[in-house]
């Protein structure tokens, strides 16, 4: 029940609250009912509730909170004698919460039938007290807590998340709040608004899922409080993650990745997962998967991406050693050594990043003062830049493939052309072969290295070369 109470007599104010103050001290339970749902202002506009704020502002031990055209008004401090100092109608303490208050009244909420009554035939030498049903009110709820695995270790996975629920029937749920991640610690929290609608809180259900989106645990607490913790622990998930690279260091997305449990002459399949931009990857299974035993003898299996549709996977391109009896948490990283995974090489990387700040500008075209601003925006160093802007001039001048020369380059070799040139081809392939190697020369170029060097050695016999040289 809800109680508004209208005082009769608000020009006697010093003996109404020497009354009221008498009255809630010797209500049972009437304090504690207070200092904890507070006092409600009702049908207030937005000015008015705009000076109450501003009342109570600087108040360390009063708190007011907005719901609609209302202000609920809570004492922070356990003591209602702060509530009644705002009541008194000294000029030096005139406020619109004190106003309000003694114009139109206050409401007590969420009082039993007794209680309303009582405060009826208590209060009704100084107010009027209208009584009637609670109308239900919105609250912000919060579950929290931690999820742990099977052995007490913190979940410590991504792509997990975590959903509540309040359980109306075995066949109703009706989702509370947002879906919430699961922090790398294990940790989660869900705030959610709930109505009463004379219920003492929700039936709570709180579940987690993992990254397919497939239940891996539950908890439930039946009524739910206004803040609850809630700590889930989830039975028979096992996870294996970890990075796939190459032995250079270098990330290798795309790359499908599977974990198998190992018997003596055959693989069970637990799961898979792809690679992402940084090489890594998760996989979750459940216990239930393993044959006559609580723990995988896990091995881990890389493949190439599948390039037929009628093909699951492409061709095995790495594999763990057998972990035998795994945790429910394994870390398995990868080295592949196959040289077609490695990613962009440096001289492409570099070409991009320019792209996007040369707007069009040809790059055998750029002058000292563009390397300059260009190495301290992209932070390619200036010598790598001027490498790129004398290859891109070969290439303009003398059809010199893009990148060759930068390759060379980077290897040592003189960036002046006459000297280049004359270079023993086995130099210059030599050169090559070990940009490519480190990932600095395009990986198109490996097929193509006599091709690509030929054009530099056929320069050292051109007259329009030998013209130029000795013009300068």
């Amino acid at each position: 029940m809800r109680a508004t109470i209208q005082f009769s007599q608000p020009d006697k104010k010093f003996d109404i609250l020497q009354k009221l103050f008498s009255f809630v001290k010797g209500f049972k339970n009437l304090r504690q009912h207070i200092l904890e749902q507070g006092i409600l202002l009702e049908r207030s506009n937005s000015g008015e509730i705009e000076n109450v704020q501003r009342a109570l502002a600087g108040i360390n031990y009063l708190e007011a909170r907005v719901i609609d055209n209302s202000v609920r008004i809570f004492v922070t401090d356990g003591e209602l004698r702060a509530l009644f100092d705002l009541m008194i109608p000294v000029s030096r303490k005139q406020n619109d919460f004190s106003r309000i208050l003694w114009e139109r009244g206050f409401t007590i909420e969420e009082l039993s039938q007794d209680q309303a009554e009582n405060l009826r035939n208590q209060f009704s030498a100084i107010a009027t007290v209208t009584i009637g049903p609670d109308v239900p009110r919105t609250r912000i709820y919060t579950v929290s807590g931690q999820i742990f695995q099977e052995d007490g270790v913190p979940l410590c996975a991504s792509g997990f998340t975590v959903c509540a629920f309040d359980a109306l029937s075995v066949n109703t749920l009706v989702r509370c709040g947002a879906i919430g991640a699961v922090q790398d610690d294990g940790f989660y929290r869900i705030d959610y608004a709930w109505r009463s609608n004379g219920r003492k809180g929700p039936d709570l259900l709180v579940r987690v899922f993992d990254p397919e989106g497939g239940i891996v645990a539950e908890a439930r607490k039946n009524p739910a409080a206004i803040q609850e913790f809630l700590d889930i622990t989830v039975k028979t998930l096992c996870i294996v993650r970890g990075t796939i690279r190459q032995v250079d260091g270098f990330p290798l997305p795309h790359l499908l990745v599977r974990a198998f449990d190992r018997d003596m002459r055959s693989e069970t399949l637990l799961g898979q997962a792809i690679t992402d931009a940084e090489g890594s990857y998760q996989i979750t299974y459940s216990t239930n998967k393993l044959r006559m035993k609580d723990k995988a003898d896990l091995i881990v299996r890389v493949f190439e991406p599948s390039d037929s549709e009628d093909k699951e996977t492409g061709d095995e391109i790495g594999f763990s050693e057998i972990i035998f009896n795994a945790p429910l948490q394994q870390a398995v990283d990868l080295e592949i050594k196959s040289g077609k995974f490695r990613g962009s090489s440096e001289y492409e990387r570099y070409i991009t990043a320019l792209k996007l700040l040369i707007e069009g500008e040809p790059v055998h075209q750029l002058t000292d003062k563009d390397l300059s601003f260009l190495g301290g925006k992209t932070g390619i160093p200036l010598e790598h830049l001027n490498y790129l802007r004398l290859d891109d001039q070969w290439c303009f001048h003398y059809s010199v493939e893009p990148a060759v020369v930068y390759s060379l380059l980077r290897q040592g070799l003189p960036a002046d052309l006459h000297h280049l040139s004359t270079e023993k081809p086995t130099r210059l392939h030599e050169a090559l072969q070990a940009s490519l190697a480190h990932n600095i020369a395009p990986a198109a170029l490996a097929d193509k290295v006599d091709q690509a060097i030929k054009p530099l050695l056929s320069l050292a016999d051109s007259m329009v070369f030998e013209l130029e040289r000795r013009a300068k």
